[in-house]
């Protein structure tokens, strides 16, 4: 079901009126009515998958608690269980995508939010949940299920166990927000993936200067794409009164790709902080590591489990995003730059000095953003080239072939002049939002506080653009969503 759609539409509403109308205490029941609709309707098999994960972690926090609270019984016993019940939901998730046999929607999110609550219940105890159903909505909680964000269970509680009474304000900001959200994907996500469709499906004909362009165009593509889903669906979830975390952060400001990656998909990054680096870090491998390492000098014991952490991070975040040589190279490759930017942190300090360079120079920072957007672009290339023959061709194209031949034809890609106009347009407005957004203006609140002629103006601005230029319809499947497919 796309969120495009007169169905997803019409459940929506139809939700909205249903959750405030009734009493408080049957508010979560309608949300999960809700979402199991919405993810059955994805679906043509058995969801088996979600029902053995959400079984199997459910049973397990129960037995976990019991052990915990059971004198006799040692932490090793329960940190075995839970490694073994985690372990055995991540192969039901792999069997699962692999084989075919079940059709998933949210798979590996879904995955992952019951692995966080299971080490969170093994942590304290007193935070499992005693109600399956509850447990099985944070699950699947329609605006979170197929792209996250990866919510934690107890600040999710906590939502939905308020009472939720209309607010027009509440409503009309998330209306707003998904607007806003659907703007990034048809208008300016959809149009960009024409040029880049385009160029890597014709790398022999493409010069290097076109390739740069095309992986640029992914670059925006994919934050407009992924970030506009965010919007939309956190503008759905807030009109519940249900505040999901905010999964970026103007990751393009980044001075570093360690912070670029804090800044994108951030949700998925604490995850992977909080389940796997501090677990190993804090384990008496990575404190055993750390000893080993001490005797090269103090830093080298210090850097040491933060590094081998981070190489799992790493191999976990590639698995995650993809079973394929293409990924395997993109993890390794951010790891390296991570892992050697950590441990040449005090090279750069003194060089810095030495060079009289300050760190808050406007001209520092913007070197320090083109490098890192350099460095990602690097990236992007190894996920959008279809194999290794084709980073060869780029290479290639990059080193003998930098220039084209001829004049660029842009309506090859499907761009007429409306298409740039509107584009530059559409870059203008994503510009100046993100620029707020990164110095803390609350946007909604600025748009609320003008005058009633210029709020409805803008709001049908952007609506009228959405609706007009837009790209969807048989030609174009703006109901798939490029993390949909990790």
């Amino acid at each position: 079901m796309s969120v495009f759609s007169y169905a997803f539409i019409f459940l929506l509403v139809t939700t909205l009126c249903v959750y405030y109308t009734v009493g408080q205490r049957f508010q979560w029941q309608i949300l999960l009515a809700a979402s199991a609709v919405f993810y059955f309707l994805n679906m043509q098999k058995i969801p088996l998958v979600l029902v053995s994960v959400s079984g199997i972690t459910y049973c397990g926090a129960l037995v976990l608690e019991r052990i915990r609270r059971t004198k006799g019984f040692s932490s090793c016993t329960a940190d075995s269980l839970r490694r073994m019940i985690s372990g055995f939901c991540i192969l039901l998730l792999i069997l699962g995508r692999q084989t075919d046999l079940f059709a998933l929607l949210g798979n590996s999110y879904f995955t992952l939010r019951a692995i966080s609550y299971l080490v969170d219940v093994d942590r304290d105890p007193g935070k499992r949940e005693t109600n399956y159903f509850k447990y099985l909505l944070f699950l699947i909680y329609f605006p979170a299920v197929s792209q996250g964000p990866l919510n934690r269970y107890h600040p999710f509680r906590e939502n939905f166990q308020e009472r939720r009474s209309f607010r027009y304000t509440i409503v009309m900001h998330g209306a707003q927000r998904f607007l806003w959200g659907a703007f990034k994907k048809l208008v300016i996500a959809e149009r960009l993936s024409l040029l880049v469709t385009y160029v890597y499906s014709n790398l022999e004909a493409s010069s290097g200067l076109g390739i740069i362009a095309a992986t640029g165009a992914y670059a925006v593509q994919l934050y407009a794409d992924f970030s506009g889903y965010m919007d939309m669906m956190g503008g759905i979830s807030s009109s519940f009164g249900i505040v999901l975390p905010e999964n970026f952060s103007q990751p393009y400001f980044s001075l570093t790709v360690a912070e670029f990656w804090r800044r994108w998909h951030i949700t998925l990054g604490q995850w992977f902080r909080d389940y796997v680096m501090f677990q190993f870090v804090m384990s008496r491998t990575g404190r055993a590591v750390s000893r080993f390492f001490k005797r090269f000098g103090k830093h080298a014991g210090k850097n040491a489990a933060v590094i081998a952490g981070t190489v799992m991070v790493w191999m976990g975040t590639s698995l995650w995003h993809g079973f394929s040589a293409n990924y395997l190279l993109w993890g390794m490759y951010y790891c390296s730059v991570i892992c050697l930017s950590l441990m040449c942190t005090d090279i750069f300090t003194w060089l810095r000095e030495k060079l009289g360079i300050r760190q808050e120079c406007i001209w520092y920072r913007i070197f320090c953003m083109v490098r890192t957007w350099c460095l990602v672009l690097v990236a992007d290339v190894m996920v959008i080239a279809g194999s290794l023959r084709d980073l060869k061709i780029i290479a290639l194209k990059l080193l003998y072939e930098f220039l084209p031949k001829e004049g660029v034809r842009l309506a090859d890609a499907g761009w007429g002049r409306s298409d740039i106009v509107i584009l530059a347009f559409g870059m203008v407005l994503l510009t100046g939002y993100s620029v707020m957004q990164e110095k803390g203006i609350r946007i909604l609140d600025k748009i609320d506080a003008r005058p009633l002629v210029v709020r409805w103006g803008i709001y049908y601005t952007v609506l009228f653009t959405v609706l007009l230029y837009g790209l969807y319809g048989m030609a174009y499947n703006a109901g798939e969503f490029l993390y949909m497919q990790f």
